[in-house]
């Protein structure tokens, strides 16, 4: 079985910019993410607060750019940005995915959303869209499974 790390900050962001991360269990203020969140490979990233999950995505980029270029997006080429990003402290969890590509990785985000739906009876809040696969059932309905617990444990 996929081993699952989680990678867990506080982010205080303002002006559409993270302006501080945490280490979410050390609480220390951490300058910048480190590998494996600066890989290549695949990693699916929950936003939350207070238990509550606000978002689901994948990406290949690191997880640096990518939430910065949520956060930044102003609508030019279509991409309007995260929903989330008026808040003003969230928590985001990352786990890695050396080894899977991406129709398995859209099939753990839509299985996790699907999850969040059931337990919640709502999606998340500031979720776009999500990219349903079925190539990795059952694995990506175990793997994701494991993820809701670690995020509501």
């Amino acid at each position: 079985m996929i081993k699952l790390t989680e990678h867990k900050f506080n982010l205080t962001i303002s002006n559409n910019a993270i302006v501080k991360i945490s280490n979410a269990q050390t609480k220390e203020i951490v300058d910048r993410f480190e590998y494996p969140l600066t890989s290549g490979h695949y990693k699916i990233y929950v936003l939350s607060n207070n238990k509550t999950i606000h978002y689901i995505g994948t990406t290949k980029d690191s997880i640096k750019n990518r939430i910065r270029n949520g956060l930044k997006a102003n609508g030019k080429n279509g991409y309007h940005g995260y929903k989330w990003r008026n808040l003003s402290s969230v928590t985001l969890s990352v786990w890695d995915f050396e080894e899977l590509n991406k129709e398995q990785i859209e099939n753990i985000e839509a299985e996790l959303a699907f999850i969040v739906r059931l337990k919640t009876k709502s999606w998340p809040d500031f979720q776009n869209e999500i990219h349903f696969n079925n190539s990795f059932v059952p694995t990506g309905q175990l793997i994701a499974e494991k993820i809701y617990r670690q995020l509501t444990r």
